[in-house]
């Protein structure tokens, strides 16, 4: 378990979450640390910063989830925050993660988020392509360009990380 102690030294919040994630997905294990590392400074099970409900509101909670979907609703008409290591923020993703056992659980929304960014790869060719979808959904824009390169690069300086 040599890979679990290095992805702790490099920040990975869950490591053993991140690997058993990372052996159910096929995602690359540097990209999934860069991911996490992107997403929440190391895959934080922290609700977002977007500026809608539940801006910066810490923790994520069973609890305060729950409190989360009643003001979001049931197709995100009350608005759609990024929850969890991945930041999963549509409403339907969250609910995928939901059907797993719940989007507030590090490793359910880890395989949720995991799942999405390998489905892109294999529409969109590459993990650049898939970078950049997973952050700026069909189309993405600028931030979502430079969001791809910034993951690409943390994979590069993790590439030492092996499972």
């Amino acid at each position: 378990m040599r890979h679990v102690t290095t992805l702790a030294e490099a920040g990975i919040v869950y490591p053993h979450r991140t690997v058993a994630a990372v052996q159910e997905t096929g995602l690359p294990l540097m990209l999934a640390c860069a991911f996490l590392q992107q997403e929440s400074t190391g895959g934080h099970n922290v609700f977002g910063h977007d500026p809608t409900i539940f801006v910066g509101a810490g923790d994520v909670t069973e609890t305060n989830y729950k409190q989360y979907l009643a003001r979001r609703g049931p197709t995100g008409h009350g608005g759609m925050q990024g929850v969890g290591p991945m930041q999963l923020t549509y409403w339907s993703i969250q609910d995928e993660a939901d059907t797993l056992g719940g989007c507030w659980r590090p490793l359910m929304n880890m395989l949720v988020g995991f799942r999405l960014v390998v489905a892109n790869k294999a529409r969109y060719g590459t993990w650049w392509n898939a970078a950049a979808h997973y952050n700026g959904g069909t189309d993405p824009g600028e931030a979502a360009r430079r969001y791809a390169d910034e993951v690409l690069a943390r994979a590069t300086r993790l590439k030492d990380v092996r499972p």
